[in-house]
């Protein structure tokens, strides 16, 4: 009996490995297959897509059309069309200017954004970021309510693709429902915050005017550190008025994005900053100060070279080889013999290729090390 449960038994591992075996190799004569599939309907849409692509504009509008309906008939099966809009996806993703929108015109005569509203609003979290992505690319406005509607899924890769939809079609009213939904728990860091901003194709300039108060603080910062030059220097006042008041995070963050402006208003706020009291402040505004050719500012990145905390020396160092005259302030911080502020000089500019500069620098190093009755170096 024994015997005959043993038989049994390994005749099913048997069987059951076997039918392993010939599940794996069906999968991938499969995918095999697919790919074959692909590679040939890769070969008649591309010379109908690069021809339409190179087309003169007169020619596009007037013969696309015929073009497309030609295409449409070598391509009758799902999976041939799935390739095509797998190509189209590719070139809104990385093409800019009249290919990126001829190839949205394509994607609409085959009906590929309103299939997309079926991928959103189903129950896979993996498909409806999918539908997502594809919306944003085609720019599909229609899809902006279901859009929005994914926002209650709690999943980073689903807010993700989300927003950057709604940033890709740029319309403001919806980023400010789409931050405002999810603001008590937002999934999406910093970098992919700057990421979504930098997609967003509508008015940069009103969605800040929207967002720059937004009740939720940790929002704010982010859109403060991702701000650029021409949107800080619209709201330089505004981020003056952050940078004053609140906690050093969010100081911090109007100190990131008052630097990125051209406004001179911003010179007293940074020249302040670097006396903070917080170490990491400090170190932000002797990064974002830039060229002040003022008395007040040479000597605060003077002091700030010689700071007990190694970022501040080495931002303050690498500001002032922005200067001209850095040779002559450079010195005159080595004259302080201190031996942090030195060292701090010595890793910022052998990360350069101002040789010249360095061995003037370690030169006057040496000469100082051999006078006799030197100042001590300084010692925290």
């Amino acid at each position: 009996m024994g015997f005959r449960l043993l038989l049994i038994i390994l005749v099913s591992l048997v069987c059951l490995c076997a039918v392993m075996v010939i599940s794996v190799i069906c999968i991938k004569l499969r995918q095999a297959r697919n790919n074959e599939k692909k590679i040939s309907d890769m070969k008649k849409i591309r010379p109908v897509l690069n021809k339409l692509f190179a087309a003169e504009t007169i020619n596009f509008n007037k013969n696309h059309k015929n073009c497309l309906s030609r295409l449409a008939n070598k391509l009758e099966i799902k999976a041939s069309l799935q390739t095509l809009e797998d190509m189209l996806l590719d070139v809104l993703e990385d093409s800019e200017g009249e290919r990126k929108a001829r190839a949205g015109i394509i994607a609409y005569y085959f009906g590929f954004p309103e299939k997309c509203l079926h991928m959103i609003r189903d129950r896979l979290t993996a498909h409806i970021a999918i539908g997502c992505r594809k919306a944003g690319l085609y720019r599909f406005a229609l899809a902006i309510p279901d859009i929005l509607n994914t926002l209650d899924i709690l999943s980073s890769e689903t807010q993700l693709q989300a927003l950057m939809a709604l940033a890709r079609i740029g319309d403001i009213d919806a980023m400010v429902k789409a931050f405002d939904k999810i603001h008590p728990l937002i999934f999406v860091n910093e970098r992919a915050v700057n990421e979504i901003l930098k997609t967003f194709s509508g008015d940069r300039i009103g969605l800040y005017g929207r967002m720059i108060f937004h009740q939720s603080a940790y929002l704010v910062r982010l859109f403060l550190k991702a701000i650029d030059r021409e949107t800080a220097n619209v709201f330089i006042e505004e981020i003056i008025a952050i940078s004053e008041n609140g906690g050093k995070e969010m100081r911090l963050a109007g100190i990131i994005a008052a630097g990125k402006s051209d406004s001179k208003k911003k010179i007293p706020i940074l020249l302040r900053a670097m006396n903070d009291d917080e170490w990491e402040i400090r170190a932000m505004a002797v990064k974002t100060i830039g060229v002040v050719n003022s008395p007040r500012a040479i000597k605060l990145l003077k002091q700030a070279a010689c700071d007990r905390e190694w970022w501040v020396r080495q931002n303050a160092v690498t500001s002032i080889l922005e200067y001209p005259s850095c040779d002559k302030i450079l010195l005159s911080i080595i004259k302080t013999g201190d031996k942090y502020a030195y060292d701090s000089l010595l890793h910022t500019i052998e990360k350069t290729s101002r040789t010249r500069l360095l061995h003037k620098i370690t030169e006057v190093r040496m000469q100082r090390s051999r006078r006799p009755g030197r100042a001590r170096e300084l010692v925290w």
